[in-house]
């Protein structure tokens, strides 16, 4: 702050004649303030005029050199000025105090929130830490929880294996040794209260079916078959798969027509007949048979079942004869105790009329050969079909409009083709997962995302029962047979892209969007879902 300095006025008090001038006020002399009073005049101090100095020596009067006038009112101003500066400074000497001790409270407060931002870092850190060690611990869980799902799952499906072995050994023991007793041999008890015989004819063996031989003339042959055998007869794939590397039973009626003189005019041929009998099938109070065939060809011969006993066929059990469609059609045969009561073998028998006759010296020409009779899929419970559940004990139903359906998961990794095997074995109409709309395949998803277990193996894709076998690049359903399009689709972007050209499978592949589709080699093993029609 500037430091204002006032001079102490010498004043001039004089006693003038009336001839001698004097202008009252105040000036500046020699460095001093000096004001200059005429006595006795009042009002003359405010006038400014030249200072009259009067000369000692000489007597005479003039103007002073170097002496500035000033009046009343500049003081007057000056001290105003004065006293205007210093409220001025005293103001602002009060604002600075205020800021300052807004700032000393600001700082204090900064303080503090950089404390309480330290501890929260603090803490952030200890919660970081612990979500870590706990994601380690809950993907630790999940792995050995996996890992001990596909465990037990391997397990069951080895005693389950392992049983049925016993069983059928137990069967062959207690026939050769005659000690089969209705009265005391009881069955395994599998799928809940009975046992489940199922062949897909998928294996060298035509699972433990002996065929009949066909050497004569008059004997027809059963022959393992894939795809279509002809154009105008036969199935178009096989059951199990619907694909063609699937397999099924068939008479070739091209194969062995019988001799007909083309002198003949009633061409009365007599069928030629192809048989294949079971393993035997313990006693129980009743039995259900169940098996899928096809009868496709105006020449169709004639599809009989027998329940064979003590080497004696009886009367059939089951008789089909005509031309049918190249569908597959699903028998079902009920057996009481009148057959069941003792030990018993299925017999399957498939006739054909076909005939050549000569038109030349050496060439002939073969007749009614379109009469592919074929067979595939047969189960056979100890129980009565009144008695066997619509859908397995655990299953998902889904109803949309008038269609119901029922769907097993499974989490041991498979083939695609060992899956469609157990969806096959679940039931007649049981097949690999097919994705008919948008619908269903929410409900799988939700379904899989709703259960630990299933998340946990399912990571990877689940198996379906879509494939591309008999055209690369046109996948389709393969559930009932007779291959039909996809009527909705849900394809990952990218897919299907038949990577090493091996791909021919579509996998629910993608878990984190949606489980979208994907295709890939059927030999690769993932989870899978079995549905039943109902």
């Amino acid at each position: 702050m500037g430091t204002f300095q006032f001079c102490l006025g010498i004043l001039f008090c004089s006693s003038l004649t009336t001839s001698q001038a004097f202008d009252p006020g105040c000036s500046f002399y020699n460095g001093q303030c000096v004001y200059n009073v005429k006595l006795g005049h009042a009002g003359q101090c405010d006038t400014v005029a030249t200072r009259a100095v009067v000369n000692h020596t000489d007597g005479n009067t003039g103007s002073s050199s170097g002496f500035q006038s000033c009046s009343c009112k500049d003081i007057d101003a000056l001290n105003q000025n004065i006293n205007s500066l210093n409220n001025n400074m005293g103001t602002l000497q009060s604002n600075f105090d205020k800021l300052a001790r807004a700032l000393n409270v600001t700082q204090e407060q900064l303080g503090m929130k950089e404390s309480l931002l330290t501890i929260m870092m603090l803490e952030k850190q200890n919660l970081s830490a612990s979500l870590t060690y706990h994601q380690m611990l809950l993907n630790t869980s999940q792995v050995d929880l996996a890992n001990m799902v596909s465990t037990m799952s391997v397990e069951m499906d080895r005693l389950r294996r392992e049983l049925l072995n016993t069983n059928d050994k137990l069967t062959t023991c207690q026939t050769q040794l005659n000690l089969l007793d209705s009265q005391q041999t009881k069955l395994p008890t599998l799928y809940g209260g009975f046992s489940t015989f199922f062949c897909g004819f998928e294996d060298s063996n035509n699972c433990n079916f002996t065929l009949d031989s066909c050497t004569q003339a008059d004997v027809e042959c059963w022959h393992q078959g894939t795809g279509r055998q002809d154009l105008n007869s036969g199935p178009v794939e096989d059951h199990t798969f619907g694909a063609p590397s699937g397999h099924y039973m068939y008479i070739d009626p091209t194969l062995k027509p019988t001799y007909q003189s083309s002198s003949s005019s009633s061409h009365q041929i007599s069928p030629r007949k192809a048989r294949m009998t079971s393993r035997m099938f313990l006693p129980s109070n009743d039995y259900c048979i169940r098996f899928w065939y096809t009868m496709h060809g105006q020449n169709s011969g004639v599809l009989k079942v027998y329940a064979q006993i003590g080497g004696g066929d009886g009367y059939p059990i089951f008789s089909r004869s005509g031309d049918k469609d190249s569908d597959w059609h699903m028998a079902e045969i009920s057996l009481d105790s009148e057959y069941t009561s003792v030990p018993f073998k299925l017999v399957v028998e498939a006739s054909t009329s076909s005939y050549f006759i000569y038109t030349g010296s050496s060439y002939h020409t073969n007749r009614d050969t379109a009469g592919y009779t074929a067979v595939d899929d047969i189960y056979v419970y100890n129980t009565s079909c009144s008695a066997l559940p619509k859908c397995p004990a655990g299953a998902r139903k889904l109803i949309t409009g008038n269609d119901t359906s029922c769907y097993t998961f499974h989490i041991t990794a498979l083939s695609w083709y060992e899956a469609v095997k157990v969806c096959k074995s679940e039931a007649p109409n049981g097949h690999l997962v097919s994705v008919n709309s948008r619908k269903e395949q929410e409900f799988l998803v939700d379904t899989i995302q709703t259960d630990s277990a299933y998340s946990v193996a399912g990571q990877h894709g689940w198996y379906t029962s879509g494939n591309d076998e008999r055209a690369e690049g046109n996948f389709v359903w393969t559930d009932t047979g007779r291959p039909y399009s996809l009527n909705y689709t849900n394809w990952h972007v990218g897919q299907p892209n038949n990577v090493g050209n091996v791909q021919n499978c579509l996998l629910l592949q993608y878990g984190q969007n949606g489980y979208d589709w994907g295709d890939i080699a059927c030999t690769e093993k993932h989870p899978f879902i079995c549905e039943i029609r109902m």
